[in-house]
């Protein structure tokens, strides 16, 4: 018989995972932070990185801001971004991304990108909030980053039928899935 004692110690061990988001755990977004802002008219990196194994083929990317007075919606930054395996990382995954902001783009703290299934909802990582600055603060230093080999850019306000900033080449998951259920096997002479 499990003792009160007990399962009050498994909660209290498990519940910090709990809140602080498990995904943000094994699928850290290194850039953007708090620490990693962006600047419009800068070249801005979105860069993460996971171990193998999370079963996830392909992700979308949204940009967003908890403050509906600074952005109401969200931009659509990237659909179907493809988890590939660093080169010489030992089941390590992750990429980067440049993402170009327009002038348009509202200067504002507490933004955050979202790394998800768009067609499902499911959320797969969270990054830290960061600031979007109109211009460099005198204190900003910006890393060294290669230049990404994918770009984005953001521009005007966001509309929920905005088209994606880019499509890259992953997988589109959902839509092959759905047309295996619809389809089944035809012509493989399996039913």
């Amino acid at each position: 018989m499990m003792s009160k004692r007990w399962v009050l110690g498994l909660l209290a061990a498990v519940a910090p995972f709990v809140s602080a988001g498990i995904a943000n755990i094994y699928w850290p977004i290194a850039s953007p932070s708090a620490s990693a802002p962006w600047v419009i008219g800068q070249k801005n990196i979105v860069t993460w990185q996971t171990g193998g194994g999370t079963g996830i083929q392909v992700f979308d990317i949204q940009l967003h801001n908890s403050d509906s007075s600074v952005l109401n919606g969200f931009y659509h930054v990237a659909l179907r971004v493809p988890m590939e395996r660093l080169p010489g990382g030992y089941k390590n995954y992750g990429g980067e991304m440049e993402v170009d902001l327009d002038s348009s783009i509202p200067a504002a703290d507490n933004y955050i990108l979202i790394f998800m299934n768009t067609y499902t909802g499911a959320v797969y990582a969270r990054s830290q909030k960061f600031t979007i600055y109109e211009s460099a603060p005198s204190n900003y230093t910006s890393d060294a980053y290669p230049t990404a080999t994918q770009t984005a850019t953001l521009s005007g306000t966001p509309a929920p039928t905005d088209q994606w900033a880019v499509t890259l080449n992953g997988p589109d998951a959902d839509a092959t899935t759905s047309a295996q259920q619809i389809a089944g096997n035809a012509g493989s002479g399996n039913s």
